[in-house]
Order: C-alpha cells, then sequence, then structure tokens
C-alpha cells in the first residue's frame, strides 16, 4: 500500500515538474518575441486546464500577441483563470472592474477594491503586491498617494526579478519620493529589467528619456531609437506609434527617417494589436486626408473602434462625427453621450464642451447651469486650460461661483502657463492693474510677449 502511494506521489511530482517545464518554455518563448509559438504552448496548457495558462493567453489576446486581438476572448480567459485560483488573474480582474476596461462587467470601482483587498490579505504574490503598491505610488482612485505606504509594500516583496516589482521600482526613481531622491540611471536600470521580463511600456518610457533627456541622463537619439527598436520587436504599440511619429515628422533632428508610408503602416500594425491610439490617429488621417485617402467612412470606423476600447480622444471625435454627420448620421443626443464618456474617461476637452453645452444650451440641450458647474469643474480636474480660463472668468464675474478676484487671477493664470494664449492677455491685463495680485510690469510684459509671440507665429 505504501508503495502504491510512494508511486502515484512519485507521478505526481513528474507531472507537475513537466506542467511547470512546459510553462517556463511558454513563458522564455514569449520573452524571445515567439509569440505564435508562445501562444501555441500556452493554449494547449489552458486546455489542459492551466489557469496561469489562461491568464497569459489572455494577456496575449490583449495585444495580439502570435493571436488576433481579441477583447471578449481576453475577458473570457482572465475571468476563467481568476476563477481557477491564479492569483495574477484575480489582481487583473479586481483591475477590470475598478477602472471599467470591458464593457461586459462594467465599472464598479468599490468592487474592484473589495476584490483587490481581499487578495492582498494573504498573498505574497510579486505581481499582485507590486500592482497594489504602484495604486498608492500614483494615487489612481480609489486609491489616494502615499507613496511612504508604497514603498513599505515593495521593500516586502519577495521576487526582485518580478516585471511589474522593477516597473514599479523604475516609477519610484523617475519621480522620487520624500525619502529617495530622482534617480534616473536607477530608474533605467530597473525599466530595462521590467522590459526584458515583458513590461512593453518600459521601453516606450526609457525612448521617452533618451529623446528629450531627463535629470541626469542627456539626450540621445541613438539610444532613443534603439529603445524603440527594441519596444517594436517585442510586438510594443506604444513603441510603434514612437516610430510612426518620427516616420511623419518635418522635424529636421529624425530627418533620415522620413517616411510616411512607414509611418502610416506602423499605425495600422498597433491598431490590429488593439491600440485605442493609433486608431484614433488613423481615423484623423482619413477624415483630413493626411498620409491616407480622405474617406469619412473609415474614419468613423476607426473612431468607433478607438471609442470601445474607452479612448477618450477616440470617444471625443466619435461624438463630433456625430454631431456633423462625418460617415454616419447626425445624431445630436448620441454625441453628448459620447461626450460625457469621453470626459468621464479623462478628456478635459470634452468636458469644457460639456460645460458649453449645458450653459449656452447649444444642440438643442436645455439650459442647465448646476450640469454645467460640474462638467467645468471637471475640466479643471483634468487639466484642461479652456476650463480653467472658464472657471476663472466664472469667478472675476461671480457666475455660478462667489465672486473672487483672487481665484479669477489664479485659474486664468494656469491656464496661460499651459499655452492658453487668450489667457496670457488675460494675465498680463491683471499684472498691469493689481487685480488679484501685485502689480508687475515686468511680469505683464512677459505674458503680453506671449501674446505677441502667438500672433506673430499665426502670420508667417
Amino acid at each position: 500500500m505504501k508503495k502504491g502511494i510512494f508511486l502515484l506521489l512519485a507521478n505526481c511530482i513528474i507531472m507537475f515538474s513537466a506542467c511547470q517545464s512546459d510553462i517556463e518554455k511558454a513563458d522564455n518563448l514569449r520573452l524571445e518575441n515567439k509569440f505564435e509559438e508562445a501562444a501555441e504552448l500556452y493554449q494547449q496548457l489552458a486546455d489542459e486546464g492551466d489557469a496561469y495558462a489562461k491568464w497569459c493567453l489572455a494577456n496575449a489576446y490583449s495585444n495580439g500577441d502570435g493571436v488576433d486581438f481579441d477583447r471578449s476572448k481576453e475577458l473570457e480567459l482572465l475571468k476563467q483563470a481568476a476563477d481557477e485560483g491564479c492569483e495574477e488573474a484575480k489582481c487583473d480582474l479586481a483591475f477590470a472592474y475598478m477602472f471599467g476596461w470591458y464593457d461586459e462587467i462594467g465599472k464598479d470601482s468599490l468592487k474592484g477594491k473589495e476584490m483587490l483587498e481581499e487578495l492582498v490579505k494573504n498573498s505574497s504574490n510579486s505581481y499582485v503586491m507590486s500592482k497594489y503598491a504602484y495604486l498608492f505610488l500614483i494615487g489612481d482612485p480609489p486609491y489616494e498617494e502615499n507613496k511612504e505606504k508604497a514603498i513599505r509594500i515593495l521593500n516586502k516583496i519577495n521576487d526582485k526579478d518580478n516585471s511589474f516589482y522593477n516597473y514599479a521600482m523604475g516609477y519610484v526613481y523617475l519621480n522620487g519620493t520624500d525619502d529617495i531622491e530622482i534617480n534616473v540611471e536607477k530608474a533605467i536600470e530597473y525599466l530595462t529589467k521590467s522590459f526584458n521580463n515583458g513590461i512593453r511600456i518600459s521601453a516606450h518610457l526609457i525612448q521617452g528619456i533618451y529623446a528629450k533627456g531627463y535629470g541626469d541622463v542627456k539626450k540621445d537619439i541613438k539610444k532613443q531609437l534603439e529603445w524603440i527598436k527594441r519596444g517594436i520587436e517585442a510586438n510594443g504599440t506604444s513603441c510603434m506609434i514612437d516610430m510612426s511619429n518620427i516616420c511623419l515628422s518635418e522635424d529636421s533632428t529624425y530627418k533620415e527617417y522620413n517616411n510616411p508610408q512607414r509611418g502610416v503602416e506602423l499605425l495600422k500594425r498597433a491598431a490590429r494589436n488593439g491600440s485605442s491610439q493609433a486608431l484614433f490617429i488613423l481615423g484623423n488621417f482619413y477624415n483630413s486626408g493626411e498620409h491616407l485617402p480622405k474617406d469619412d467612412k473609415k474614419a468613423f470606423e476607426n473612431w468607433e473602434k478607438s471609442a470601445q476600447l474607452k479612448d477618450p480622444n477616440g470617444l471625443t471625435n466619435l461624438a463630433y462625427a456625430y454631431l456633423e454627420g462625418i460617415g454616419c448620421e447626425k445624431d445630436v443626443r448620441k454625441a453628448v453621450e459620447l461626450y460625457k464618456k469621453a470626459a468621464n474617461n479623462g478628456s478635459g476637452f470634452s468636458a469644457n464642451l460639456l460645460y458649453s453645452v449645458y450653459y449656452y444650451g447649444k444642440y438643442g440641450v436645455k439650459i442647465d447651469r448646476e450640469m454645467a458647474k460640474r462638467y467645468l469643474l471637471k475640466a479643471v480636474e483634468l487639466n484642461e486650460p479652456w476650463g480653467y480660463y472658464n472657471l476663472g472668468n466664472a469667478y472675476f464675474n461671480g457666475d455660478m461661483v462667489d465672486k473672487s478676484i483672487e481665484q479669477a487671477f489664479v485659474y486664468i493664470k494656469k491656464a496661460a502657463d499651459l499655452g492658453l494664449v487668450d489667457a496670457c492677455e488675460s494675465i498680463a491685463y491683471f499684472y498691469e492693474n493689481g487685480m488679484g495680485c501685485d502689480k508687475d510690469p515686468n511680469k505683464a510684459k512677459e505674458y503680453r510677449d506671449k501674446t505677441i509671440a502667438s500672433d506673430d507665429k499665426k502670420k508667417e
């Protein structure tokens, strides 16, 4: 009897080891950019019931890695993996609820937070705890920024080679904390580790550092392009868009890389892999006739796909399409609803437009000052220059808010400092007359000169 039990246990160990080696093989294939082979092996393991393989396959569908981009299959596999105990999948599903990644399950921040908090109670999973810490680093609602807590969590991570741990540490050294100084070289070290372990967005971040220089790291176009190339080889859509921008750029720095045809091809590749940003840009090209033949129907289709992926710019332009009847029949009601979705997904432009719609009663919408104020404050929350400017004017006139010249100055100056020319003109006047601030002829001239410079540029 004991011998039988021993043989059974031995067979279980052998089967487990084989399964482990297959998972490791699939992971290594993915990291070697052999996406089709990796996806086939993940599929085989998923069919055999491996929850981790299902999570990996969900990630493949989310980015078109060896399979066609498919959000429905991604969600289906993610839910299966979570139900079957994969902690990485449980974590990602909690994030999906918190941030409304999928229309099929909607956004439920409270449910997502409860799911995540329940998971981290007893978890030592490095991926889970690193993503949990990251929420406190960036202060993404429903979590408030608490860098001290984030660092405490990161310090307890067991696997210091974990891809997301290294990504989070890269963020720490790029931005610093009260106790940790910015160290860009160290940030690049961590981001490089995270990229080598599968976090493709790290290549985009590193190329951005070299593109302009940051901290002690000097601008280095050669290294920028090297990292973009690595990102593209790893099927990273952000780097495809980075290279597309260079190919389409008129900047003399990138003159030898000017190649509009390649730029458009990279955008199309990124779009096939599910990049909402690429879809948005392609829609713009079809709408304007720049780089692609003008085609209103294709503009609408690309904006619609971008909007389905909750891209705020895609939602904004799809709303505009319905407003103007670009590639579709005019539908003002639908346009307003899409502008609301865009604002809720981070478009300050759409929030400010809705303020105007409700304040003036545009497009047949009834005047509603409470709704106007709500969207104006949303525009300010989203750092929209026109939102700051309009709120400043509201304080100046005592409209919807208590009159305050000081607050008017504060908000209009924020708009001016973000480059809004109309606001620069106003701030020059404030400084000239000491309204809401001390008189300062030099400051007045500084902002007046910005207005003049903008006028001269328009004449060129």
